[in-house]
């Protein structure tokens, strides 16, 4: 599923692809992938331009020269498609723009878990899903503050996204294994040591993340990501990785480097 390294990479290529180009036409296969009616897409995207983006965690907003600003949550196999020829519209490309200027551009979406809805304010849009900063903006004493709050397990906590938008599976393991915390450990037992490790791990692996591409094998070689499988080795110890299940999501950690106290 793309998280927030991905989404930013969506970003970026949109930026430089579908801004301040007039929409000349929308069509949509599917209409469960909308979360407004079609009408409304139709009549506050068409005739009006984006002007510019933001990202938020795991949702992009696409303001536009209109009213609404558009919102794209990408589900599992979302992504976005800039193209000129109308036989060049990829499979899977189940929404479509067109534009003035000939090109147009496909929300990918394989498995139709992503979505598009329309907004009139962002911040009205976070305050209802309960989103916290982005978790590339968020400052420690935000994060403390949520943590505080909390006393259920760190992994589970992380992927909160009212505690850091954003975070998702793979990076959550990720996070604490660069912080080398248990994913079990429960908020209520850390240190405030331990909860600095935490912010400034996760803030490396964004970084280092959006440097990539969130192309995995580019990551440094001592990335969880690269081993994270069971059975693999870990890179510090050589122990086993091994596998669990926290807050229902498989887990994957180091016993002998993320030591449970």
């Amino acid at each position: 599923m793309p998280e927030l390294p991905e989404v930013e990479g969506y970003k970026i290529y949109i930026d430089h692809t579908v801004l301040h180009k007039t929409i000349t036409s929308f069509e949509c296969r599917d209409n469960r992938l909308l979360k407004s009616p079609k009408t409304d897409f139709e009549r506050h995207l068409i005739g009006h331009e984006f002007t510019e983006t933001q990202r938020i965690g795991k949702y992009l907003f696409i303001k536009t020269s209109g009213d609404k600003t558009l919102v794209m949550h990408f589900g599992m196999t979302g992504r976005p498609n800039y193209y000129k020829e109308k036989e060049d519209r990829p499979k899977f490309g189940h929404i479509v723009l067109s534009f003035e200027n000939g090109f147009h551009f496909a929300f990918e979406n394989k498995r139709k878990f992503g979505w598009w809805d329309l907004t009139d304010s962002i911040e009205t849009y976070k305050t209802e899903r309960k989103l916290s900063d982005d978790a590339r903006d968020l400052s420690l004493e935000n994060f403390k503050t949520s943590l505080s709050l909390r006393k259920t397990f760190i992994k589970a906590v992380l992927m909160d996204q009212s505690v850091a938008a954003g975070v998702g599976n793979w990076m959550a393991d990720e996070i604490l294994y660069q912080a080398q915390v248990h994913p079990m450990k429960k908020v209520s037992d850390m240190s405030a040591q331990d909860i600095e490790h935490v912010f400034d791990a996760m803030k490396n692996v964004i970084e280092v993340s959006i440097a990539n591409d969130a192309h995995h094998p580019d990551f440094p070689e001592d990335f969880l990501i690269h081993r994270r499988k069971e059975g693999e080795t870990c890179f510090h110890t050589n122990a086993g990785i091994q596998k669990i299940k926290v807050g229902g999501r498989s887990t994957y950690f180091s016993p002998k480097w993320q030591v449970l106290d």
